[in-house]
């Protein structure tokens, strides 16, 4: 019994495999022809809806101003280590004639008065020097500047360009967004269609491993493939979406336990015999080792100094006894476990 099990349990596993691997499969070929729809037309983008003439003399604009600064950059740099060089100089020739004024001056020495008037022209070349290396840094700044000035214009006027034509890219892209979305819709409803078709009308049979490996790839073509591309509107498709899903899968759900509800109160009212044969052998030992039952599933109370022969729910015979030896045994037993005489022939169970 216990290697008949372990058969069935593996027959299981290897149904779901083959159910998954289906599924993989079948994913992988859907990714594959959804993924080749957006390239039925080319992406639409802002700069489409923009005019051309406007956007190419800007764009050409900005790019000369941007070689033009790329050029200057090097003279900007050399201007202003040639103008520090040049302060340096003369802030240090500066200081040294200070000094020697100083020492002139407390000397008294007259002599001194042509070296004075070199020194005095020496200090003004080295002051022009500066005043001119200052005036090429300042005018290379400046005319960074003014580039700068321009490009951020450039830029302006590009960015209204933009602005102009944001209305009208947005359509283009919402209706191409759209039929793309159309065309997965497409796809993804008729295998919808057919997973609910099967749940429905076909459930298990003999190919039901098939039949699980193609609901599950419809499941993934709708919520991974289809969902994502959902038109937005501020998210109202979404949550129209999904308060739809939400109401469909609970009305099923409320429908099926209404129908099993039904379908049980049904069973308890049909006499014993017939409802023992509609239960299964191997759910019947499950249940009862859960102590449930295995007719109305309810649970089974545990009754203090009392043996527990019948379900309290539905009245329907769980134990009695082998009419070989007389012992106690499970009634859907097939086989008595202390004599081994077969119950079914002696209509116990």
């Amino acid at each position: 019994m216990k290697g008949q099990r372990s058969r069935e349990r593996l027959f299981q596993v290897l149904n779901w495999l083959v159910s998954i691997v289906l599924a993989g499969f079948l994913i992988g070929f859907g990714g594959l022809v959804i993924g080749d729809l957006p390239k039925v037309s080319s992406r639409v983008t802002i700069e489409q809806f923009m005019p051309a003439g406007r956007q190419a003399k800007l764009e050409a604009a900005k790019q000369r101003l941007e070689t033009e600064r790329s050029d200057l950059l090097p003279r900007l740099e050399a201007s202003g280590e040639k103008r520090d060089r040049a302060t340096e100089t003369y802030t240090s020739a500066r200081e040294a004639f200070d000094n020697w004024v100083k020492t002139r001056t407390a000397t008294g020495d007259g002599g001194q008065d042509a070296e004075l008037i070199a020194r005095t022209r020496e200090l003004d070349r080295l002051k022009a020097a500066q005043d001119a290396a200052r005036a090429e840094a300042d005018a290379a700044s400046d005319a960074v500047t003014s580039l700068n000035r321009e490009e951020k214009a450039a830029d302006k006027a590009l960015e209204a360009l933009r602005t102009a034509a944001e209305p009208a890219y947005k359509q283009a892209r919402f209706l191409q967004d759209l039929k793309v979305f159309l065309m997965r819709l497409a796809l993804t409803l008729p295998l919808l269609g057919i997973s609910a078709w099967m749940l429905i009308h076909r459930p298990r049979g003999d190919y039901w491993p098939f039949k699980r490996g193609f609901i599950l790839f419809s499941a993934f073509a709708f919520f991974v493939e289809l969902a994502p591309y959902l038109p937005d509107y501020g998210g109202y498709v979404r949550s129209g979406v999904g308060i739809l899903l939400t109401i469909v899968i609970g009305h099923f759900l409320i429908r099926s336990m209404r129908a099993y509800l039904a379908r049980r109160e049904a069973d308890e009212k049909k006499a014993e015999p017939e409802r023992v044969r509609a239960i299964v052998y191997d759910e019947a030992l499950k249940k009862i080792a859960a102590r449930t039952c295995p007719s109305c599933d309810r649970g089974l109370p545990t009754v203090e100094g009392a043996q527990l022969d019948f379900c309290v729910h539905c009245g329907l015979c769980l134990y009695n006894h082998c009419t070989a030896c007389e012992t106690r045994k499970f009634a859907f037993f097939r086989y008595c476990m202390a004599c081994g005489s077969p119950a079914m022939a002696e209509g116990e169970g």
